[in-house]
């Protein structure tokens, strides 16, 4: 993605850097809480169905409001700061690692969304997506908790 890194030469604030942090608790919750949060019950005791829209907000691809939307021009700006020239491969790798998780994820989990309602859906299709989005959902974890660490987070 060359377009990310063409973003000004300012390095991020402490701001987008916390919006780091809180996300990254966000999607830790939501692992650890993966079934209750992706689980959507009617009032009263009614049907329960598997619902996606819990990975699409954690990884900030739902509302501006949320602490990861559109992060990729923060991740842009990390280049400006003063890295440890022994962490920028690893740093960039996460980057990229970061972003094809985060598009995989939202992917499957978009499938998910609509699993019960194509040909051979059903609630087995929607758990399908959902489980491969939360192994993305894992990796993305993984690649924000390495980009964290190189910046001292």
């Amino acid at each position: 993605n060359n377009v990310a890194w063409a973003a000004g030469g300012t390095p991020p604030t402490s701001a987008e850097l916390e919006r780091l942090k809180v996300g990254y608790n966000q999607i830790a919750y939501l692992l650890a809480n993966f079934d209750a949060e992706t689980t959507i019950c009617r009032e009263n005791g009614g049907e329960c169905k598997r619902d996606s829209e819990a990975i699409r907000r954690a990884l900030g691809l739902r509302y501006t409001t949320d602490p990861l939307f559109q992060i990729e021009k923060v991740l842009a700006k990390i280049r400006f700061m003063d890295i440890d020239p022994e962490e920028l491969e690893p740093l960039f790798e996460s980057i990229e690692e970061w972003e094809s998780a985060v598009s995989m994820s939202n992917s499957m989990a978009f499938i998910a969304k609509f699993g019960e309602y194509n040909p051979g859906g059903g609630q087995d299709q929607v758990l399908k997506f959902l489980l491969e989005s939360k192994t993305q959902l894992i990796a993305a974890e993984k690649a924000l908790g390495t980009i964290m660490k190189v910046l001292n987070l």
